[in-house]
């Protein structure tokens, strides 16, 4: 029979085996990121700071009461969440205004406020080192 063959043997079957029994069943790895993504946010959040790390534009709210912007009542920061089905892993913020935060825009009565981005949800640097890292420590 033609073809190319590989016999594996010792320590090196086991894992493979390992692996290809994780890789089918991604659940646990991916809750453990969505975890880390919830608490980054969280964590910049009281640091006024986005995924990259530059520091948001105070807004005027937190200047006029000596507080963190986008902190209000904490409702934002509260609905940080994620979501774990088969192999997908969702991460977002569960109030329906997140998005003119994290993207800017034109807001309120005739759109007459235009509020400047503060990018919320994001993998920059940072977050890819520590899902990496994650990865490597659930495969090995």
């Amino acid at each position: 029979m033609a073809g190319v063959f590989i016999d594996i043997s010792g320590d090196a079957l086991e894992k493979l085996q390992v692996l290809n029994h994780k890789s089918q069943a991604p659940e646990d790895v991916l809750d453990d990121i969505g975890a880390f993504l919830d608490m980054d946010v969280t964590t910049r959040f009281l640091n006024e700071l986005a995924p990259d790390g530059t520091r948001w534009e105070q807004s005027d709210a937190a200047i006029e009461r000596g507080g963190l912007t986008l902190t209000d009542q904490r409702n934002l920061a509260g609905s940080v969440t994620h979501n774990v089905e088969g192999d997908e892993l969702v991460h977002g913020l569960g109030e329906e205004y997140a998005a003119i935060h994290h993207f800017g825009g034109k807001t309120g009565r005739g759109h007459a406020v235009t509020l400047p981005a503060r990018p919320i949800i994001g993998i920059e640097q940072y977050q890819a080192g520590v899902i990496v890292e994650t990865l490597t420590g659930w495969l090995v």
